[in-house]
């Protein structure tokens, strides 16, 4: 029974996680991305700020946790047999589309927040024929191919709400990785995915790239543009690119799946008093690690990304065997169904706060060096805003493309 609640329930520690990193996100943006575009060129002055710097490499949490249920769909459709006797290419497709449908409509409300608010900050004197025009040719980017690299000339779009790469990223991972569970669930969780995770995440964690979309590998070469939005358009030395977006969600997802099969082992396992005391210290301490990280990652020690990987792996693993005392204190019935609620807004906070974030300085206005803002002065009202406009989002959503039939 209590296997059977691993892979058909979500634990709510797991839901706080998914919110507090979104919420990072937030400072993150504001703070560093936004703020290095305030320093006078257009108008704005803002400060740059450490806080929640570390939230950009914690991203992981979310990939990992989309790895981990992708797997336990997998498994719940196996006792399907009419189900299991269809292509793997025609189950990929159909678990794609269902995560399509859920996320295009909010896909889509990003970029038009993008193009309403962000065009008026970061292209003032572009005229209506020229918003007009990179809105057209960023049609790939609204049908949320961006990540592969189907992108407007000169990325302008893409600044317009840059964090939906993440989720371009995780809508075509998520086919080819679901497309090969169903060809051979042995063959890719056996070999390609345990394989697979080691060179990635060494290639992630020695080459100290970005854990985004903003530059490319290309068989060995880095190759980055000045505005560090993308891969050098006029490098001929390439012959053969991966956009960096993909290779990191990748990277997680594939550690998702193998977090799947551990916590369905470790949780039919009965502890001991002390083997839960055990799990319980390593639960704090990660999870104390990896906040210190994510709120003020600069301070007093730095933490190696690899380090911070396996605190995200840690503490999504431990939250879903659900044995340790802290996970289960996060599980009571008091809180419970808050923490589940602000776990299903949090992918609405991560896709619509950055236009938010510049909204709130247009807001403001335009100011001077000597009137610098400060971090906290836009980091307050933007996730007011957020929050607002991501609880009326999902009661959109629940009343529209997710209701239930």
């Amino acid at each position: 029974m209590e296997t059977k609640a691993v892979t058909k329930k979500r634990n709510v520690a797991i839901e706080l996680w998914r919110f507090l990193i979104a919420f990072a996100i937030i400072g993150f943006h504001v703070g560093w991305i936004i703020a290095m575009s305030c320093d006078g060129s257009l108008g704005y002055w803002m400060e740059q700020s450490n806080w929640f710097f570390g939230s950009s490499e914690v991203l992981l949490i979310f990939t990992v946790t989309g790895g981990y249920f992708m797997a336990a769909h997998y498994q719940k459709r196996k006792n399907d047999a009419e189900y299991m006797a269809r292509s793997a290419s025609s189950r990929a497709w159909e678990y794609t589309w269902a995560r399509i449908k859920s996320l295009m409509p909010v896909l889509v409300l990003g970029y038009v927040l993008g193009v309403v608010i962000s065009t008026g900050f970061f292209y003032q004197d572009y005229t209506l024929q020229q918003v007009l025009a990179m809105v057209v040719n960023s049609a790939w980017e609204f049908l949320g191919f961006h990540a592969a690299g189907f992108r407007s000339t000169g990325n302008q779009f893409f600044n317009l709400n840059g964090t939906l790469w993440f989720i371009s990223a995780m809508i075509i991972v998520g086919y080819f990785m679901y497309w090969a569970m169903c060809k051979s669930e042995d063959t890719f969780c056996g070999l390609f995915a345990p394989l697979t995770f080691i060179f990635l995440g060494g290639w992630w964690c020695f080459t100290n790239t970005r854990a985004a979309q903003t530059a490319w590998s290309t068989f060995g070469a880095h190759t980055a543009s000045p505005n560090g939005m993308g891969g050098s358009a006029t490098d001929t030395t390439a012959t053969l690119g991966f956009n960096n977006g993909l290779l990191f969600v990748m990277l997680g997802m594939l550690g998702g799946v193998m977090v799947y099969y551990l916590v369905k082992k470790v949780s039919a396992h009965e502890f001991s008093g002390a083997g839960k005391a055990m799990l319980t210290l390593l639960n704090v301490v990660c999870s104390a690690l990896l906040l210190w990280y994510t709120i003020y990652q600069p301070t007093y020690f730095m933490l190696d990304r690899w380090t911070v990987s396996l605190l995200c792996i840690a503490v999504v693993t431990l939250s879903l065997i659900n044995k340790d005392a802290l996970t289960i204190a996060l599980n009571n019935n008091a809180t419970s169904k808050l923490f589940a609620y602000l776990g299903s807004i949090s992918l609405y906070i991560y896709m619509l706060h950055y236009p938010v974030g510049i909204l709130v300085l247009r807001i403001l206005g335009k100011n001077t060096e000597a009137t610098t803002y400060s971090f906290w002065t836009v980091f307050i009202p933007t996730v007011v805003v957020t929050l607002i406009l991501s609880v009326i989002t999902k009661l959109v959503m629940e009343k529209t493309v997710l209701k239930k039939k």
